[in-house]
């Protein structure tokens, strides 16, 4: 897809990424703190970490590349988020 393609379901608050990145990279708009948030995600846990940008940080090459997908949320992470919700009601 091109970015033109993604851009909607980025501004919605869902990841989107590139084939062409490497490590699972992945980015989000975060509604709630009005800023974009790009993922660094590589096999090793220890280099894992996130850059949140009140501004879109895209190269030209990204912003012309057909290579965009829309992903979807892990859904055991929303299940571990909903589970920590529900702990700290009752805490």
């Amino acid at each position: 897809m091109k970015f033109s393609e993604v851009l909607d379901a980025l501004m919605e608050g869902k990841p989107i990424s590139r084939t062409g990145w490497e490590d699972n990279n992945y980015m989000y708009y975060d509604k709630e703190e009005n800023c974009f948030v790009l993922v660094r995600y590589p096999d090793d846990i220890e280099r894992r970490y996130e850059i949140w940008s009140s501004a879109l940080d895209l190269y030209p090459r990204d912003i012309i590349a057909d290579d965009w997908d829309i992903d979807n949320w892990d859904p055991d992470h929303i299940v571990d988020d909903n589970k920590m919700v529900d702990d700290e009601k009752k805490g």
